[in-house]
């Protein structure tokens, strides 16, 4: 079957689940293979306002045995709720369940839903929502090549992705990619206030950061170069960008985002636990 007309469906309608949408809409799927389900009318609305032929409903069983891929997207703390309410088919055939929800591992979705299913562990990150994310997966045994393949399909649908063979780096994925965006961000609020400091326009300081670290990005994503060479193609001998390097070079700064993403990495691992 051709990717763009398999039948996704997705239980809850939230922000992830309408990046996704928008991210296959994009890519020409066909908007009637897409189908919904969730409680709340205004999730309905935001997702018609998507695409008008996408169906929506209240109803997850009929979501679940319509659908040749099951998009679990509801919040970690009522996972375990939400799939206990369902009334799985009996026979999965080549359906694959797909979590994005944080901190839930495959073993726990093993349990909630059947170990002999195929499921699909999605560590998506807030850029997704712009369709700039990065989704890393992991899969059950049980899950087929062709399975794996229709997982990667919806994971691109939100940005770049890629397989991870061992879960237990998964954590060390939250701490890199998934809390990521929250460490540029406080960087360049940093930057943007010094720029206000040294006398900049408060729209005009907002705009060289943002604008600044977009185009740092794309030429980092673009380029074949390390990091350390593309830093070091900005930065002169003895010129203004070596001066604030060598102040960003001395050891504490190095130490201080060591410890930042160990602290994620150790609550992600609490949180795996907790779930």
């Amino acid at each position: 079957m051709d990717n763009g007309n398999l039948k996704i469906g997705f239980i809850g309608g939230g922000n992830m689940t309408q990046a996704i949408i928008s991210g296959l809409v994009r890519s020409g799927h066909t908007p009637q293979c897409l189908l919904v389900a969730d409680p709340d009318p205004a999730q309905s609305e935001r997702i018609h306002s998507i695409q008008a032929d996408i169906q929506v409903t209240t109803d997850n069983d009929a979501t679940v045995n319509d659908a040749n891929i099951v998009v679990l997207a509801v919040k970690p703390q009522i996972m375990a709720t939400v799939i206990g309410t369902l009334t799985l088919p009996a026979e999965s055939g080549s359906r694959v369940y797909l979590s994005i929800a944080a901190g839930i591992t495959l073993n726990s979705l093993k349990t909630l839903l059947d170990p002999a299913q195929a499921i699909v562990r999605i560590m998506p990150n807030q850029p997704a929502l712009v369709g700039a994310g990065m989704s890393v997966l992991t899969a059950t045994p049980a899950t087929s090549k062709e399975q794996k393949a229709r997982a990667f399909y919806v994971a691109e649908a939100m940005g770049a992705a890629a397989w991870l063979d061992d879960e237990a780096k998964m954590d060390a994925v939250t701490a890199v990619s998934g809390s990521g965006p929250a460490y540029f961000y406080l960087f360049m609020e940093i930057i943007e206030a010094c720029g206000r400091d040294m006398g900049l326009p408060p729209e005009l300081a907002s705009k060289l950061v943002r604008q600044t670290a977009f185009g740092a990005g794309r030429a980092a994503v673009d380029s074949a170069l390390e990091l350390d060479t593309l830093r070091s193609s900005v930065t002169s001998k003895g010129g203004t960008t070596a001066a604030a390097i060598n102040v960003l070079e001395q050891p504490e700064f190095r130490a201080i985002v060591a410890r930042a993403l160990l602290a994620a990495r150790d609550r992600s691992i609490e949180l795996g636990k907790e779930n």
